[in-house]
């Protein structure tokens, strides 16, 4: 029972960091979450173990699982057990740092993506002027047609990257326009006021309750022809909860939405999946970063190396990963 007892709050624990982003999760939990996990292994192995014993005895005589010698083995045993996991707290305890501490302050790549030049992205241009035809596809001024976009790819594909790109295109034909980011444990009620803000509109500050603020969204798009960017979606249920905030309207709107998660992109509608890069444009990528900006002002589909060997070593490379990146970063 103890072991069972053990194992269930084992589980619930690693369950709960597992929902943290691994970028925001601190290097003395992730320590601990690998004891737990190992440990959590040893309860199971121990608890499979008694059972297989219990069935042999089971077949020749219950009398046999209460001599004191196989007893004290199993006795043994969760005292080990015990001693570890109690070791384990208060090693936890022993080496935990002041919260008021000093801590590092992560930088969100996908913010920085929002503002890179379109001229320093490799081998965008195609990507974009595709999701830009499907968005803009009928988009005749007597029929005001509404579109989804939704961009799936792995992390670093460059989803963000390519979403801003047909954002910063197209951002002047509609009425208002908003670029937001959900992440992985997103603060609904803030993404809803960032939106708002986005679009010129006032909203209370001390604002908390998330039905008011999808009513204002609801009436302030009612009647406008809008443009949404909604970046990196993890959980089909957050999708949702933001689409109620975005009505259906005569005035026709576009959304892209960008996600690591098929299931929650073809739920969203209209999946775009992101294309790895040409050979081509990886080895100009590649070039980029070797030599620096020296290489950024060529335009030249043929960019080359100087260095004959380095090139050689770089085609390598490129044949071994077969995939590239659509941002310079």
């Amino acid at each position: 029972m103890f072991l069972q007892a053990e194992l269930r709050s084992m589980e619930g624990a690693l369950e709960k960091i597992s929902k943290t982003p691994a970028d925001k999760l601190d290097n003395q939990d992730k320590i601990w979450a690998r004891d737990v996990r190992e440990l959590s292994y040893h309860i199971e192995d121990s608890i499979d173990t008694f059972v297989v014993r219990c069935k042999k005895v089971i077949d020749r005589s219950l009398d046999l699982l209460m001599q004191p010698k196989i007893r004290r083995k199993i006795a043994t045993g969760i005292r080990d057990i015990r001693s570890r996991v109690e070791e384990m707290s208060r090693r936890r305890d022993r080496y935990k740092v002041n919260n008021d501490a000093a801590v590092p302050v992560s930088v969100d790549t996908r913010l920085m993506a929002q503002y890179e030049k379109v001229t320093d992205l490799v081998g965008i241009d195609d990507s974009r002027d595709e999701i830009i035809q499907i968005l803009m596809e009928g988009n005749e001024p007597s029929k005001q047609q509404s579109k989804i976009v939704s961009i799936v790819g792995f992390g670093v594909l460059g989803k963000t990257s390519l979403s801003n790109a047909v954002y910063e295109k197209l951002r002047a034909q509609f009425d208002c326009c908003a670029f937001v980011s959900v992440s992985q444990t997103p603060d609904m009620k803030n993404l809803f006021k960032c939106m708002l803000n986005d679009f010129g509109e006032k909203f209370s500050e001390k604002t908390q309750d998330e039905g008011q603020l999808i009513k204002q969204l609801r009436e302030f798009l009612q009647d406008k022809r809008h443009f949404i960017v909604i970046d990196d979606i993890w959980d089909i249920t957050h999708w949702k909860i933001i689409k109620y905030a975005l009505p259906d309207n005569n005035a026709g709107y576009k959304i892209i939405t960008t996600s690591r998660i098929l299931q929650v992109a073809e739920h969203a509608g209209g999946t775009y999946k992101m294309k790895p890069l040409s050979l081509n444009n990886s080895r100009k990528l590649l070039y980029r970063r070797i030599l620096g900006n020296e290489n950024k002002g060529n335009n030249d589909d043929k960019e080359t190396c100087p260095d004959k060997d380095l090139a050689e070593v770089c085609d390598r490379i490129l044949k071994k990963c077969a995939l590239g990146y659509y941002y310079d970063g």
